[in-house]
């Protein structure tokens, strides 16, 4: 073999040999991420919370407004119990050991258990003396009825109107009793209560209030009104009292004719007494009424009385008339007059009565006012007037008799035989004795 052919063939072997070396892919670089200086603002790390995500909370539902009619059901009171509280799991970082430590805590003894608690008796408070009449004697104004069965039966607490578009009313003169209360801060309405008397015409009728609630109570009494808020007629749906709301009890009722809208209302107790018998809601309640006396001997100078009601609408004067007996009722400066008879509204006995008065959120009418809860359960100061004499002392009752009277030092107030009107007015309220300056409702 030739030498030159020998060395071409190692030649080319070794070209080979470079060729596929240099031809081998080059080792992949690992990408580094370069170092980050930290900066002066830390960042937030999250932890992840192991327990589990609460479900998400429903959109709450509208109240839906209850029913007027009479309840399908006795409402249920719903008793919540506490429901206990987890206590969130701590998350372990990663690559640590989490060491558990179970703490067991120590079981009393079965041999000597915890005593139970005793209860602490609750202070029983005094009962109010009971009151008690002669057969025949009317408890709620002191005087003789020719027939003692009208004092059998339940006193008709009659809901009147005193705007200015409601004046005169009808047969508030006939009335035992007459409370008036402030409605909506703006104007005042009577609860007129009728137990000797039983008159076939008495308006203009007016809605319910909260006040009825507590009042109506009291007297054993059966409530005619015109309906009422919804929230306040539900209210009433749900207590016990006797309701002769007109929409559900409509015989008493009727509208008389040419009248507006403020005065054709009007109620018919002589209707109403034989309903209330047909329904067997007619009844003989234990009322206990007032103590009595024809004299007084205790007492300051009280012949006038300036109530600071709404000034515009109610503005209210009582002046003792020494001729009658009687305190006689203006109203914006004029006489109040009754329809029935013509004459001024009077009474034997006339009683300011404080009391707290609550806002509420109770809508009353289309112009958005809102109701007040007038509170006429428990204690509170009162002003006694007749005679032309003031003596100032308490009123006082449970919720389930009518109210008891003492003067300051705790001796029992008699009223004089007759009517009597109550003035129910806000604690803060100034009664104006002299004059009608020093009448005054601004809060102290």
């Amino acid at each position: 073999m030739r030498p030159n052919f020998v060395l071409f063939v190692v030649n080319f072997l070794f070209f080979l040999i470079l060729t596929a070396c240099n031809s081998a892919p080059p080792p992949t670089e690992v990408a580094q991420n370069p170092t980050v200086a930290p900066t002066d603002t830390p960042v937030e790390i999250t932890t992840p919370t192991l327990a589990p995500s609460p479900l998400a909370s429903p959109a709450p539902t509208r109240t839906p407004t209850p029913t007027l009619g009479p309840p399908t059901s006795t409402p249920t009171r719903v008793v919540k119990t506490p429901t206990a509280t987890r206590r969130a799991a701590t998350a372990t970082p990663i690559g640590a050991k989490a060491t558990i430590t179970a703490t067991l805590a120590s079981s009393p003894s079965p041999t000597s258990p915890p005593p139970p608690p005793t209860a602490t008796p609750l202070p029983t408070a005094t009962p109010l003396p009971t009151i008690t009449h002669a057969e025949g004697i009317n408890p709620l104004t002191g005087l003789p009825v020719a027939d003692p069965a009208v004092l059998k039966r339940r006193p008709l607490m009659v809901r009147i109107g005193n705007d200015v578009g409601a004046r005169p009313q009808r047969g508030l003169n006939l009335a035992d009793m007459v409370y008036e209360e402030i409605v909506e801060w703006w104007t005042t309405r009577f609860t007129a209560i009728y137990l000797s008397e039983t008159p076939e015409l008495l308006g203009p009728i007016r809605s319910v209030r909260l006040i009825n609630l507590q009042l109506v109570p009291q007297y054993g009494g059966a409530l005619a009104h015109s309906g009422g808020s919804d929230p306040v007629r539900w209210e009433v749906s749900q207590s016990s009292l006797t309701d002769l709301d007109q929409f559900y009890n409509p015989d008493p009722y009727h509208h008389l004719p040419n009248e507006g809208w403020q005065t054709r209302a009007v109620f018919n107790a002589q209707v109403a007494r034989a309903y209330m018998a047909k329904k067997k809601l007619e009844a003989a309640v234990p009322l206990q009424g007032f103590l009595f006396s024809e004299t007084i001997e205790t007492g300051e100078p009280g012949e006038n009385i300036y109530i600071y009601y709404p000034r515009s609408t109610c503005f209210t004067e009582w002046h003792y008339d020494a001729a009658s007996g009687k305190y006689q009722r203006w109203i914006i400066g004029s006489p109040l007059t009754d329809a029935l008879d013509g004459k001024q509204i009077a009474a034997s006995n006339v009683i300011v009565y404080f009391a707290e008065h609550q806002d509420t959120d109770i809508v009353e009418d289309s112009n958005g006012a809102t109701s007040v809860r007038i509170i006429v359960n428990g204690k509170g100061p009162a002003w006694f007037f007749r005679d032309g004499k003031l003596n100032k002392g308490f009123w006082e009752t449970d919720g389930t008799r009518t109210p008891y009277f003492t003067l300051e030092d705790g001796t029992p107030y008699s009223l004089k035989p007759g009517n009597t009107w109550v003035e129910v007015v806000p604690m803060y309220y100034i009664i104006g004795i002299n004059s009608a300056d020093e009448a005054s409702s601004k809060p102290n």
